[in-house]
């Protein structure tokens, strides 16, 4: 098939699923929903405790709660489940004769029990079900990667396809039917709205409440947004599960299930025991949608996109350290923007450019001679005591596409301290700087016009969307590219990068 036929297929099973929803098939499941009421008990009957002494039962019963949720398959295909209950059983035990709700304490670990030695009714039905379309006609989609390798393993031997969404998305199958195992809230927008086939179908456990079909947050702000409707089907009941929820969760119930989510993980930035080299800089990965990847060093800004702001504000600058999941980057195929808009500040120079490059060489160079000879600490600790305030960046300072600490009274003292005058080099400097300024401006004002001209759903397709702008043909830069930041599990702790870290990596 080629990509415009696989398409068009995209656009047909779109047009189906929108015509007729999406299927969701409620299983009863009695263990399940007696383990989830009495984790939800246990978590509203210690939210009020902040000491943290709670925190690892029920983290445990969470985790183990969700492994019935999303690896349906039969026990002996589930180890990790045996190893969860056994979990919130060690936690509980260590709890019994401290606490006051040993009753609690006691149905959670029987409703632990209870779960680690029965097969879920989920997994019966989904393998009935399977075989009444047939194998080759269907696949299974799980909610994450661990999932996946549990279903994979239960169901390799009937033949049947298991993928992750994005393997899904990227492998595309011919198939008449999807199943998806787990909550449609797991499950990012695209599998519904950027279906491999016209129908899809969610399989869970009836007492798992919160059934709404995602939509991409940028849906609310785009004209012909794509919006799935969900038809619910009930396969058996659950009237032994404990008290009624109700067909829509209430808040606490809602606030629970969202808690069963996997949230990524952002780990605190560690140092090491030694300092980087002259030709290295500490840095941390986080993983993007579209299977991409950023390395992030210790700079202060970087270009995002707000799509909820109105058009020709969205483009803005982000402090580095507040990038997290669901910001939009702003990312520049094959080179880092802040080499570009140097390069551009230098061409608006004209005459001047000669001289002000040769000023930025000599004290960039003579900072990096400090740098060598006496260690970034002691620099830092020496400009310091200058009452320079930014000592801190004294390694990023001396980057050839930097310009100049943003204090004028740091720029001022450091080429005081490096035994340079201040001007002429002050003065070029910021001269420079204002270059820099206007072709900033025109890169955003192109970005904002792109940006305004776009389809905004394909993001909610493809994970990232390209723009093409003026800049990319008339000054042959590489191609803007704008993609949702989505850490698969966090960002990565700092690592050693050889050299200047730019770009993106793909």
């Amino acid at each position: 098939m080629t990509r415009i036929a696989a398409l068009n297929w995209r656009y047909i099973a779109t047009a189906q699923l929108q015509r007729g929803g999406t299927e969701i098939i409620a299983v009863g499941d009695p263990a399940g929903a007696r383990l989830s009421a009495n984790i939800r008990q246990l978590t509203a009957a210690v939210d009020y405790d902040d000491s943290g002494t709670w925190g690892d039962l029920v983290g445990a019963g969470r985790a183990l709660t969700w492994r019935r949720l999303v690896q349906p398959q039969p026990v002996e295909f589930n180890p990790g489940l045996q190893h969860a209950a056994e979990a919130v059983l060690r936690h509980a035990g260590r709890m019994r004769g401290s606490v006051a709700i040993d009753d609690l304490l006691d149905a959670v670990s029987v409703s632990s029990r209870a779960v680690a030695a029965s097969d879920s009714p989920v997994g019966a039905v989904l393998l009935r079900s399977i075989e009444e379309v047939g194998v080759r006609a269907c696949a299974v989609v799980a909610a994450s990667w661990p999932s996946k390798t549990g279903l994979e393993a239960w169901l390799r031997e009937q033949g049947v396809a298991v993928f992750t969404t994005a393997e899904l998305q990227q492998r595309a199958p011919r198939v008449d039917l999807v199943y998806a195992v787990g909550p449609p809230r797991f499950f990012p927008p695209s599998l519904v709205t950027a279906p491999v086939s016209d129908e899809v179908t969610f399989v869970i456990p009836e007492w798992f409440r919160d059934r709404r079909i995602p939509h991409s947050s940028i849906a609310d702000h785009a004209e012909g947004a794509i919006r799935i409707s969900a038809r619910i089907s009930t396969e058996s009941t659950a009237a032994e599960a404990g008290p009624d929820l109700g067909l829509e969760p209430d808040e606490s119930t809602a606030a629970f299930e969202a808690g069963l989510l996997p949230q990524p993980v952002w780990t605190p930035s560690g140092r090491s025991s030694t300092e980087p080299g002259s030709h290295e800089v500490e840095a941390r990965k986080v993983l993007l949608s579209g299977d991409y990847a950023l390395w992030l060093d210790d700079g202060q800004r970087i270009r995002t996109l707000d799509p909820q702001q109105p058009s020709g504000e969205r483009v803005i600058y982000t402090d580095v350290s507040s990038v997290r999941y669901g910001t939009y980057l702003l990312l520049r195929h094959g080179d880092a923007e802040r080499g570009a808009l140097h390069r551009d500040a230098m061409n608006l120079l004209g005459i001047h450019q000669e001289e002000t490059e040769s000023s930025q060489q000599d004290w960039k160079l003579r900072l990096a001679d400090r740098l060598e000879s006496l260690g970034a600490s002691e620099v830092v600790r020496r400009l310091s005591g200058a009452d320079i305030r930014a000592a801190a960046q004294a390694r990023a300072w001396t980057d050839p596409s930097f310009i100049r600490p943003s204090r004028d009274r740091d720029f001022e003292h450091l080429l005081q301290w490096l035994g340079l005058p201040v001007q002429p080099t002050f003065g070029r400097a910021t001269r420079l700087r204002r270059m820099l300024y206007q072709a900033s401006a025109a890169i955003r004002e192109e970005l904002e016009t792109a940006i305004s001209a776009a389809d905004l759903t394909v993001m909610e397709r493809d994970g990232y969307i390209s723009l093409d702008t003026p800049t990319a043909g008339a000054r042959g830069h590489p191609r803007l590219s704008c993609t949702g930041c989505v850490p698969v599990l966090g960002d990565r702790r700092p690592e050693r990068r050889q050299g200047i870290v730019r770009g993106s990596e793909q």
